[in-house]
């Protein structure tokens, strides 16, 4: 069945009512993500390519999202989400044009087989046209949630995987859509929700902006899997006056884009002498002498997939004064799984730095478990979780009876991790979640820049939750710095700037004391194939006692806190937004018809928008 409209006349006014409600709450918003009038191409703030011949563009708010799609192809484009980057299961629309009849539909994936037709057709066509005689150009509208639990995926907040395929060959019929082939189809993990900042290329910027570059200088990476490899710097421009950092992106030298994992700036506390600058190292087997401790305050931290960090305009990170560092750590991970001998690499961090100082230094806070084999994550498990907590302790140390506000975060952790969170608790009741990410791409690191600065207060409790999926493995994954071992980490923006650099929590197993041995000793012996056997476990490790070390960045000394792990408070409850009448529109049950292009209701509803929206802005 096409996708032609055709409104029976006793519907008309009802429908039409509809779509005018519809267009005036995506049309007439006055917020970034939203047009202030009707939606032309223009109107799109923020775009991806996903290859050479298909491109995203797209707008949200509160309750829809919309893409406009455009593939180099004379036949069908397919475009949706997934739940882990593959066909199935997938979320999905298909169209074409067959003479002058477009063909569209909301679709699954129950296999890799064709996809099938949803009963609720919950993605709309807006428009679809042909362009120079080479592209299909599709517009597409959906709620975020559609409430479909059968045959949809809602888009949340954090990481969404998109799924697109094209193909030349225009299909038969809606039953009989031929295989795009190998090579015309990809998958992209994107933050459809929290994309970077508009403003972030080079003309944007103020006009007195200088770049520093921090780089590796043809480092030869051994060939063994995993290679930590710091340098200590001294700045390597003079700054006579203050600055402020408004963005810091990668330099990732060619053909090693998957080879560097990931890189983190570390700052001094006090001079490095001259002789242990600029000659590399293993970070985490032979410090320099009375550097570890010296040179372990997180500054700026990226990782794969990452496009780079652009400030807010009303915050940057301080370079210049007294107070500020001069003497730097780089680390940067590589990921060699193949052992390769032959890497010769310079990449690093590049940092835009201007003197028109904003209203605001920016911090960093990381939140994570301590690297080391007290993280512990058996096998079998489909979801484990570990959390990493940063008490009342060391925040009301930091801040004292000020505040400060969370504007960004980057969850990080390796290849078992599914989903992540950073959550906030105050006064006994957990807030709406910091970062919600039920997503994790290991591949994909984007930093969060949050739609709504978040607050911190003394007496606040911040955490950090990692969901593990272990059910391939045989044996205990540990905490470590091997992509095959575990971390659990946020790297937290805020302002303004707290002497807190680091909270880091450490399980102390239940009945071992702090010196005791590692718990491998008895837990290798384990059955992790009994479900009995891993539950015990997990409740043990909710009910034990854990270390928090809080590392501040003026003293060497962290603040050791060995307490329960907190568990006393009101968890947050999402709102259950399928319950709650939040004036949707009606679905199209006979293929999801073209709500807005296809006939003279459409245009008629897109007038009375426009000049509804034009009265109400004025």
């Amino acid at each position: 069945m096409s996708s032609r409209m055709d409104i029976p006349r006793p519907l008309r006014i009802p429908v039409l009512f509809l779509l005018v409600t519809f267009c005036r709450s995506v049309l007439c918003s006055s917020n970034e993500n939203k047009s202030d009038g009707p939606l032309t191409e223009n109107d799109f703030p923020y775009l991806d390519k996903l290859d050479d011949n298909f491109s995203i563009k797209w707008k949200f708010n509160s309750s829809h999202i919309l893409f406009h799609i455009k593939a180099k192809t004379k036949g069908y484009v397919g475009f949706g989400i997934s739940e882990n980057g593959n066909m199935y299961p997938g979320d999905m629309v298909i169209a074409w044009m067959s003479g002058e009849t477009v063909h569209f539909h909301d679709r699954h994936a129950t296999s890799n087989d064709m996809p099938k037709i949803d009963k609720q057709q919950d993605w709309h066509i807006l428009g679809f046209r042909r362009e120079d005689n080479q592209y299909n150009v599709l517009t597409v509208i959906r709620k975020l949630n559609t409430c479909d639990d059968d045959d949809d995926i809602p888009i949340t907040t954090g990481t969404t995987r998109i799924i697109y395929a094209y193909s030349d060959s225009v299909p038969d019929s809606d039953e009989s859509i031929p295989y795009h082939g190998a090579y015309s189809r990809g998958t992209k993990s994107l933050l459809l929700l929290h994309p970077p900042p508009k403003d972030h290329d080079v003309n944007s910027m103020p006009d007195d902006v200088i770049t520093v570059d921090i780089v590796h200088e043809n480092f030869t990476v051994p060939d063994t899997d995993t290679t930590y490899a710091c340098k200590l710097v001294k700045f390597p421009r003079h700054l006579e006056q203050k600055h402020h950092i408004i963005r810091y992106e990668p330099v990732v030298q060619t053909g090693h884009e998957k080879l560097v994992h990931h890189i983190v700036l570390y700052f001094c506390r006090k001079p490095v002498p001259d002789g242990y600058l600029h000659t590399p190292f293993h970070c985490y087997e032979n410090n320099p002498e009375d550097q570890e401790e010296n040179c372990d305050m997180t500054m700026l931290a990226w990782a794969i997939g990452n496009s780079g960090f652009h400030y807010p305009p009303h915050v940057g990170h301080s370079m210049g004064t007294a107070d500020d560092p001069v003497y730097f750590k780089i680390e940067i991970h590589y990921d060699n799984p193949t052992m390769r001998s032959d890497y010769v690499d310079n990449s690093g961090l590049r940092l835009f730095l201007t003197k028109k100082i904003r209203e605001h230094d920016a911090g960093m806070l990381t939140v994570g478990t301590s690297v080391d084999g007290y993280h512990i994550i058996p096998p079998h498990y489909s979801d484990f979780l570990t959390t990493a907590y940063c008490p009342p302790q060391c925040i009301s140390q930091a801040i004292g009876d000020n505040e400060i506000k969370i504007f960004s975060s980057l969850q990080h952790s390796h290849l078992l991790g599914r989903r992540m969170a950073t959550r906030l608790v105050r006064d006994g009741v957990e807030l709406p979640p910091i970062v919600k990410d039920d997503h994790y791409d290991f591949n994909y690191q984007e930093s969060f820049l949050l739609p709504e600065e978040r607050v911190v207060k003394k007496g606040d409790l911040l955490f950090t939750e990692c969901h593990y999926d272990s059910t391939e493995r045989t044996n205990i994954t540990y905490g470590g710095l091997s992509t095959q071992e575990e971390m659990c980490m946020a790297f937290i923006l805020y302002y303004p700037r707290t002497k807190l650099s680091q909270c880091f929590s450490q399980v102390v197993y239940r009945n071992q004391h702090r010196n005791a041995l590692l718990p491998d000793v008895r837990l290798k012996y384990v059955d992790w194939s009994l479900e009995s056997n891993r539950k015990h476990f997990a409740e043990n490790v909710t009910k034990s006692i854990a270390s928090y070390y809080c590392v501040y960045r003026d003293n060497e000394n962290p603040l050791v806190l060995i307490l329960p792990q907190p568990s006393e408070f009101k968890q947050y409850i999402p709102e259950d937004v399928c319950n709650t009448d939040n004036g949707d529109y009606a679905s199209d049950n006979n293929g999801g018809a073209s709500l807005l292009t296809m006939s003279k209701a459409a245009l008629f509803t897109l007038i009375i928008s426009f000049v509804m929206c034009k009265c109400v802005q004025h």
